[in-house]
């Protein structure tokens, strides 16, 4: 659609490149310019300027740049007409509506208005006759009212067809449904219900927007988790689940969680502040989402082997991207959930506070891996952890988990130190040869 040329020159006089992007990520003045860290690409030093003299941003890292129109379709992931709604929406200016809009427009508005539907029918099935399968499993889970209405939470009931009927109802076609994809296209030709049998956690964006579904089976049936697949308004990569009540946290610091239940039962016992991925491990894309909106994360993810794997993929994301990580050291229970139905909220407030940092998890880890009464395993563990401790940029850090090292091994302090500096020299070798390559 065409638009007036007076409209576009008002809605970028209101919006000032540098409070706009001020909004989304920290920014540092450099004279005339400010500096802060890329949100489209990992990068650990400042590569992206802000020019507010002539309203523009360039990346010399990754090349992104544009005006401030450009900068708010990337970061929120919006088509032109979408960011400029936005946009006038914060600055209260009226949006010239033009009845030749392209079709292709309307549908991520569709979409959201089927999703918002389908989610009040999973609600009222779950609150209603029928229901009893979904609210003994909440139930089970020690989940309120309360938390079951604040989160919008429901059940799809057992059938091929209770929300494609209801949807139809509304005036919605097979093709809008399969679109929207809570519905899956028949060998017939028509459509069926995507969630059956199944509890229903409406995934929920930071502007409020229902964009897609995650399903519990109530049985033993696979998959176990089902989650929307990618729409034109979702995708699993680029969305993190209970953000939207999370980011509002006043300290800066996020708990990121594996899954829905145990994100729902930390924001039960009073912590609103916690995320989790959406059935996909931690990405880029979620880590520069997160840089957003916190400065530290406490990651608490499971206590097994693949949540250990998982916590260490994360540690180097979230760095890659600026945010200081702490590992939770969940002992006697295997996620946050089962902690604090075992010990309560107050002990696991103690927990979050206490939480370490990511090379006492890491030398934790390596620690629970060797016998230290053995002396080749006690090397093997030296071994490890001096190359642990290369990576720590601190001096007087890795002295003092040297003396720690010393402690726990009965080898001198010096011999760890020495071992840590060789490694260092190591790593320094091996980063030049990468920047070459």
């Amino acid at each position: 659609m065409a638009l007036p040329q007076v409209f576009l020159d008002e809605l970028k006089q209101r919006c000032d490149i540098e409070n706009v992007v001020a909004g989304y990520l920290p920014l540092k003045r450099q004279g005339r310019t400010c500096k802060g860290l890329c949100p489209f690409h990992s990068e650990k030093t400042a590569s992206m300027v802000v020019y507010p003299e002539s309203q523009s941003f360039y990346c010399f890292g990754c090349g992104a740049g544009g005006d401030v129109i450009s900068f708010v379709m990337r970061i929120e992931n919006l088509g032109y007409i979408e960011a400029l709604k936005l946009l006038a929406g914060r600055v209260g200016l009226d949006f010239p509506e033009d009845e030749r809009e392209d079709p292709s427009l309307r549908v991520k508005p569709m979409i959201y208005e089927i999703n918002r539907a389908a989610a009040r029918f999973y609600h009222d099935c779950l609150m209603g006759e029928g229901g009893e399968a979904g609210r003994e499993y909440f139930l089970s889970r020690g989940l309120s009212r309360k938390t079951i209405v604040h989160y919008g939470l429901g059940y799809a009931p057992p059938g091929w067809d209770k929300l494609r009927d209801f949807l139809h109802s509304k005036g919605f076609s097979d093709g809008q449904l399969i679109q929207a994809a809570v519905a899956a296209q028949g060998k017939n030709g028509g459509c069926y219900d995507v969630f059956r049998n199944r509890v229903i956690f409406p995934i929920i964006d930071l502007r409020k927007n229902i964009i897609g579904f995650g399903g519990r089976v109530l049985d033993d049936s696979k998959p176990k988790y089902l989650n929307t697949p990618d729409t034109p308004v979702f995708k699993k990569s680029r969305n993190l689940f209970s953000l939207n009540f999370a980011k509002g946290s006043a300290d800066g610091r996020l708990i990121l969680a594996e899954g829905y239940m145990d994100v729902i039962a930390v924001n039960q016992a009073g912590f609103p502040n916690v995320a989790a991925t959406l059935g996909t491990a931690l990405t880029p894309e979620q880590c520069r989402l997160i840089a957003t909106y916190a400065k530290e994360v406490i990651i608490a993810y499971d206590s097994d082997g693949a949540g250990r794997t998982a916590t260490s993929r994360a540690v180097g994301l979230l760095a890659e991207v600026g945010v200081k990580t702490r590992i939770l050291d969940m002992k006697g229970a295997k996620d946050p959930d089962e902690f604090i139905k075992k010990f309560g909220a107050e002990r696991f407030k103690l927990l979050l506070d206490g939480a370490g940092n990511v090379t006492e998890y890491q030398l934790s880890v390596l620690k629970a891996k060797y016998d230290l009464d053995e002396p080749d395993q006690r090397g093997s563990y030296l071994t490890e952890a001096s190359r642990c401790l290369a990576a720590v940029e601190s001096p007087i850090e890795r002295d003092i988990y040297a003396g720690q090292l010393a402690a726990e091994t009965g080898v001198g302090k010096e011999a760890i130190l020495q071992s840590v500096s060789a490694n260092r020299k190591r790593q320094v070798r091996q980063e030049k040869k990468k920047e070459w390559s």
